[in-house]
């Protein structure tokens, strides 16, 4: 499984201020789940803009070989929720909850229910500079 950014989200419109995530540096822990067992954390460090899309700021990843679409996108204050469907892979659906401004838990569940991935963000900081 490779992470690989969604390529044919459709666009939802909504005003991205209105979501729940405070801008600044987040760091994305995704973990792969194999045969029940959560694996080693990849971790990833990205800059959040303030009024960022939501969609293409903390759904933009996914575990997959190939290219993969997500559709039945819905989006709450802070939730979003989709379908993924992949080449040559079994459907899922995803998600992302944020419990508060600064950190947020999801995940992709396979059609048959088995966990596929888990992923967690933490804010840690400001950013300081457009290389953060």
């Amino acid at each position: 499984m490779i992470l690989i950014p969604l390529a044919a989200v459709t666009p939802v419109h909504a005003d991205a201020g209105d979501f729940g995530a405070m801008p600044g540096l987040w760091k994305i822990q995704v973990r792969h789940v194999v045969d029940g067992k959560a694996g080693a954390p990849e971790v990833h460090w990205h800059c959040v803009d303030e009024g960022a899309d939501p969609w293409t700021t903390f759904a933009a990843w996914t575990p997959a070989e190939g290219k993969c679409t997500a559709t039945d996108q819905r989006r709450g204050s802070t939730s979003l929720a989709w379908k993924l469907t992949c080449k040559g892979a079994t459907p899922a659906s995803a998600h992302v909850d944020f419990d508060s401004a600064k950190h947020y838990t999801g995940g992709i569940t396979a059609a048959d229910g088995g966990e596929m991935t888990q992923v967690e963000g933490d804010r840690y900081a400001a950013c300081t500079s457009p290389e953060d």
